[in-house]
């Protein structure tokens, strides 16, 4: 049995899950992070990405995350909230030392409900916004720099990022 922490990842709309975790791999401003029981306490920004959940016995679980912030608590007593001890987290590798993560985003989905059509729909009228490259050229035909960007470029920019992660994690593609 796989030492198992708790993880929580919650946004301004509700608590997307609550469950107990072997390992949760994403990305941060600093780099590709993969968090066991017993992680170094951190905080750090999360980047748009892919969060793969792995629990015991089951099928990684995926989510499209649009950036937020990672918090790691392993101070004593961290998962042992009534609704998280539920869970079955137990000590983490140090006696007395628990494991929980917290991740605030402020777009987060689980893979099974994104609605692949929309985000294709999304994907394609962004790129209509952009020329139908994804990226703005400048007068000499080269990809222009993202200082730049109009506001109204940038926000297509972002709507594509968005779409494409949303095809990514459903399994949709990034096409």
């Amino acid at each position: 049995m796989a030492s198992l922490f708790a993880l929580e990842v919650v946004t301004p709309e509700r608590m997307l899950l609550r469950t107990a975790a072997e390992t949760v791999v994403l990305r941060t401003t600093l780099g590709g992070l993969t968090i066991l029981n017993g992680h170094t306490a951190l905080i750090a920004e999360v980047v748009p990405c892919d969060v793969r959940i792995e629990r015991e016995g089951e099928e990684p679980m995926h989510l499209a995350v649009h950036g937020g912030f990672l918090q790691v608590d392993t101070s004593p007593g961290a998962a042992e909230a009534p609704e998280l001890v539920e869970l079955g987290v137990g000590p983490g590798p140090v006696p007395g030392l628990s494991t929980r993560v917290t991740l605030l985003a402020g777009i987060a989905e689980l893979a099974t409900e994104i609605d692949v059509e929309r985000a294709r729909m999304a994907k394609q009228d962004a790129e209509s916004r952009l020329d139908g490259s994804g990226r703005r050229q400048d007068s000499r035909g080269e990809d222009a720099s993202e200082d730049s960007l109009s506001l109204e470029e940038r926000a297509a920019a972002e709507s594509l990022e968005r779409a494409e992660l949303r095809l990514v994690v459903a399994g949709g593609g990034p096409g």
